[in-house]
């Protein structure tokens, strides 16, 4: 799916979560964004800017009680949804217009390898929603992120995972962010390694984005007007340096964003090890629209 920056929104309306994954860094703050918060906001941008796309994420958003019917109330206003889930909590058919919605679940490659991380039996929990999903209609994804561990066995994870959903289903790769950027990350809950999941190389980085769809996208990186649990409101999905909060006026959100990205977004924020890989901002500028 190819975003367009200021016509794309990305939202993390909570940071709570019903798993306890090894490698995760967000800190599970209590915060929340209410359905009521999110629609006013989007109604105020779209009096400026028109959306034709929302990413939501977290946490776990499908632990929302409205989320639902956040979902169809968006799509009612032709709103393409992606949701990146975890795909342990089956709600789908609470969901009217499958078509309308982008399903991403997250799978860290063959079932041992991604039970450890997420638990034992989410593997299979996440491929029977993923079965119930194609089967609804849904557009399907597969987020996975690489670690040392896990990247030679690629090739058998994609063949198991056509032999399991019976179709080829789009895999976005996602390297492990490296040590120094969860070192300085002023949310990140992680500090030194994780047993069993090492970070990659810059070689290792460097074929996987020659040669997989990864994340952040090749050169974009994570830019785009992300709205956070705490109200708070970033040039990027990771959270770094407010350009304004929920209240602030569209417009200068917007003047914010474009002159964030114009003026600062060379700068090395996290003193990152890899900052083209978490970032990926060398042609950045040219994508402002």
């Amino acid at each position: 799916m190819k975003i367009n920056q200021l016509k794309h929104l990305y939202i993390n309306p909570i940071e709570q979560c019903n798993l306890n994954c090894k490698i995760c860094y967000t800190k599970k703050t209590k915060s929340v964004l209410s359905k009521q918060e999110i629609l006013d906001f989007i109604e105020r941008y779209q009096k400026v800017q028109k959306l034709e796309s929302i990413t939501f994420c977290g946490g776990e958003v499908f632990l929302i009680k409205k989320f639902p019917q956040l979902i169809n109330e968006l799509i009612d206003q032709d709103i393409f949804i992606q949701i990146i889930s975890n795909g342990t909590i089956d709600r789908l058919e609470e969901i009217k217009e499958p078509n309308m919605v982008n399903l991403i679940i997250s799978l860290d490659g063959l079932e041992d390898y991604h039970d450890l991380n997420r638990g034992i039996g989410n593997f299979a929990k996440s491929i029977k929603l993923l079965k119930k999903a194609i089967k609804l209609g849904f557009h399907t994804e597969i987020f996975s992120i690489v670690t040392k561990e896990n990247l030679q066995a690629i090739p058998q994870f994609e063949k198991e995972i056509l032999k399991n959903l019976g179709k080829t289903v789009e895999i976005t790769y996602h390297p492990r962010k490296p040590i120094n950027y969860l070192n300085n990350h002023p949310v990140s809950n992680i500090l030194g390694e994780v047993k069993n999941f090492n970070f990659l190389n810059s070689n290792e980085i460097t074929t996987l984005l020659k040669n997989k769809k990864t994340f952040p996208p090749k050169n974009l990186g994570c830019y785009q007007i992300a709205l956070m649990s705490d109200k708070q409101i970033y040039a990027c999905c990771e959270g770094i340096n407010a350009i304004g909060n929920i209240n602030t006026d569209v417009k200068e959100l917007i003047n914010n964003f474009q002159n964030r990205l114009t003026n600062s977004c060379h700068q090395n924020c996290l003193d990152c090890t890899e900052p083209d890989f978490v970032c990926g901002f060398k042609d950045i500028f040219s994508k402002i629209e």
